[in-house]
C-alpha cells in the first residue's frame, strides 16, 4: 500500500493482525467477516492512498466492530517495512527500508460508546561504540607514552591528546525502537520518519548504505568520539524525542523505548528498555508544557 503525504510518499508492506473479543455465550466469531474486512480496506487504500498507517488500522477496526456487533473489544496491528527515498551526505538519493508498526485498540462500552487508543512505532539501525573498551584503550595508550623515553609530553597535554583522539573500541549495529501512544488521529499526528530520525541521531553514528573511503573514516572517527552504552542510547532517545516537541501529545500518553545491541565481541546481545509517560519524561527533563 502507498502512504501519501503533502511532500512525501512511501510504500508500506504490512503484516496485518486482527483480534475480536468473544462473548462467553457465543461459540465462535464470524471468521469470514474479519478477512473480508481487511481485504476491503486494503483494496480501498490501493485505489485511494492514505496519509498515515494509523488511518488504515482505524478503518479496519471500525468496520470490524460494525460486522461483529456482539464483540466489546477489537484490536488491529499493522507491522512491516516501509521503503523511502532518503538523501545521504547531501550527495545522493537512495532507497532505504525501515520497520514500522501501528496498533489500535477499540473498547465498546455498555452505553454503546466506543473508546479508541492508538500506538505508532518505528525501528532503525545505528552504530554504537563501547565506552568501556575505549577507556581501556586510552589508559593503555597513556601508559605506553609515559614509559617511552623518546617522547616528552606534559601530563596536561597528554590528557588533551587522550580526549581528542578517536581511540579504538568495539562497535556494533544496534536496533532502536520507539512506540508512542496517540489518541486523536486528527490532532496527534506523528510522522514515523521523524521517529526514525530521533532513533538514528541517538546512536554513536548513523549507518549508511554506501560508504566511500573518506566517509567510512569520518563515520568511524565521529562514532568513537561519541561512545554510548545501550542504556545511554535509551536515555538519548527519550531526551531527543521530548525535545523534538511533537505536537499535542498529552502527559498521560504512554511511550516505550527499546534497543538491542548486536554485540561484536560477545556471544550474547544486549537489550535495554524504558517505559514511561510523556509527562513523566518531561518532569525528569524539567521540560515545561
Amino acid at each position: 500500500m502507498e502512504i501519501v503525504q503533502e511532500n512525501k510518499k512511501y510504500s508500506f508492506y504490512p503484516k496485518i493482525s486482527a483480534l475480536i473479543d468473544l462473548p462467553a455465550q457465543q461459540r465462535g466469531i464470524h471468521m469470514s467477516r474479519t478477512s473480508e474486512t481487511i481485504e476491503e480496506v486494503i483494496n480501498e487504500v490501493i485505489f485511494k492512498p492514505t496519509p498515515t498507517i494509523e488511518l488504515v488500522g482505524d478503518r479496519i477496526v471500525r468496520k470490524l466492530l460494525e460486522r461483529h456487533p456482539y464483540t466489546s473489544k477489537a484490536e488491529v496491528k499493522l507491522e512491516g517495512k516501509i521503503v523511502v527515498q532518503v538523501r545521504e551526505n547531501n550527495t545522493r538519493n537512495i532507497q532505504k527500508t525501515y520497520n514500522i508498526s501501528s496498533f489500535v485498540k477499540a473498547n465498546r462500552k455498555g452505553t454503546g460508546e466506543i473508546d479508541y487508543t492508538y500506538f505508532i512505532g518505528a525501528s532503525a539501525v545505528g552504530m554504537t561504540v563501547c565506552p568501556c573498551a575505549k577507556e581501556m584503550s586510552q589508559e593503555y595508550a597513556a601508559e605506553i607514552i609515559k614509559t617511552r623515553k623518546d617522547i616528552n609530553v606534559s601530563k596536561e597535554d597528554l590528557e588533551k591528546l587522550i580526549n581528542i583522539l578517536p581511540f579504538s573500541s568495539h562497535n556494533q549495529r544496534s536496533i532502536g525502537t520507539i512506540t508512542v501512544q496517540i489518541k486523536d488521529l486528527s490532532n496527534h499526528k506523528i510522522d514515523v520518519l521523524d521517529i526514525i530520525d530521533v532513533i538514528e541521531e541517538s546512536m554513536s553514528g548513523r549507518i549508511q548504505s554506501v560508504l566511500k573511503r573518506p566517509e567510512e573514516a569520518e563515520l568511524v572517527r565521529s562514532a568513537h568520539l561519541k561512545p554510548l552504552f545501550s542504556e545511554d542510547v535509551i536515555r538519548e532517545m527519550a531526551k531527543n524525542f521530548i525535545f523534538r516537541d511533537f505536537p499535542n501529545l498529552e502527559d498521560n500518553f504512554e511511550i516505550k523505548f527499546t534497543i538491542e545491541s548486536l554485540e561484536s565481541i560477545h556471544l550474547h546481545n544486549v537489550y535495554a528498555e524504558l517505559q514511561s509517560t510523556i509527562g513523566a519524561l518531561k518532569e525528569k527533563l524539567k521540560v515545561k508544557n
